[in-house]
């Protein structure tokens, strides 16, 4: 009997934005929305493109503004030393200045809400509001991660990036997909992200490299300013990082969070409870429920608790 490999799944092209050129380095962005809408930017998480962390507000009408972050998808890489947090509000800052745009709402998800919660402490003229998703804001113990390690260790490194996960980028990608979602099982539209693209030598870099970085960025954050709305969207089933390691922190540094907890969501609650995430998001942007698309959120959602 013959055995034939079979074929991998075609290639998807990821989406193509604008390139935005801030005097320092070139920023791709996606956009869409009413560009005379109150604008509101969101940065995606650990290893993801702004593609992904679009998706559940790309038709909200709200004017949505998502770059990828330095280092990944298209947009160039930091120098060494500011790839972290910190050094991301600074680039974060930057990206504003180049699209003149002041009194934002920013909106992260993980640890995407760490340059986000940088810069509002920072800058608070900058930030009208803040929409947090599943934060990875506070300090964290060890992690080994043996395989992110391995791969930018010096001499083996290069080789286990270009030739073993960039070449198994859909086996990683699909994997993890499927830890982020736990235990909610993975929403099909998020298969249609380009696995290529997300997954390669350069970006599984940068993902070392603001890890590494990120307990000492995140360490002094001062508190945040204490009249800026802040509102936290989290899954109490979140197997990423642990919910009330972080919402405690925060608590900390604004004391009048509006948090949204929802029972059997994972890491992914933007997707697994879109509407929710649209509302929240359309509260702190100003837009009126019934003005965004897809209504109310549907009676599914009967499991979130009330505000913390």
């Amino acid at each position: 009997m013959m055995y034939v490999q079979p074929l991998p799944p075609p290639a998807v092209s990821p989406r193509i934005g604008k390139i935005i050129k801030t005097g320092r380095e070139q920023i791709h962005m996606l956009e869409s929305g009413n560009a005379d809408g109150n604008p509101v930017v969101l940065l995606h998480g650990c290893g993801s493109i702004a593609e992904e962390v679009m998706m559940p507000f790309a038709a909200s009408g709200m004017h949505i503004i998502a770059p990828d972050r330095p280092g990944y998808g298209f947009s160039a890489a930091l120098p060494a030393g500011e790839r972290g947090p910190r050094g991301q509000s600074f680039w974060l800052e930057r990206f504003l200045e180049a699209l003149e745009l002041d009194e934002v709402v920013l909106s992260g998800h993980s640890i995407g809400c760490a340059p986000a919660l940088h810069l509002a402490a920072r800058r608070p003229d900058l930030v009208k509001g803040l929409f947090l998703i599943s934060p990875c804001c506070r300090p964290v113990p060890f992690k080994p991660f043996i395989v992110l390690r391995s791969a930018v260790a010096p001499f083996v490194g290069p080789v286990i990036r270009q030739h073993v996960i960039a070449r198994w980028s859909s086996y990683f990608f699909e994997r993890g997909l499927r830890a982020s979602s736990c235990p909610n099982p993975v929403i099909s539209e998020l298969l249609t992200l380009p696995a290529m693209h997300m997954v390669n030598a350069a970006s599984i870099a940068t993902m070392a490299e603001e890890l590494w970085a990120f307990n000492g960025d995140m360490q002094p954050l001062a508190s945040l300013p204490a009249g800026l709305p802040v509102s936290v969207l989290f899954g109490r089933e979140d197997r990423i990082i642990e919910p009330g390691w972080h919402l405690d922190w925060l608590h900390e540094r604004h004391p009048a969070l509006a948090v949204e907890l929802l029972d059997g969501v994972g890491h992914m609650p933007h997707h697994v409870a879109p509407d929710l995430a649209v509302e929240m998001l359309g509260d702190l942007a100003g837009k009126r429920l019934d003005d965004l698309a897809g209504g109310t959120p549907d009676a599914s959602m009967a499991t979130v608790s009330g505000a913390m």
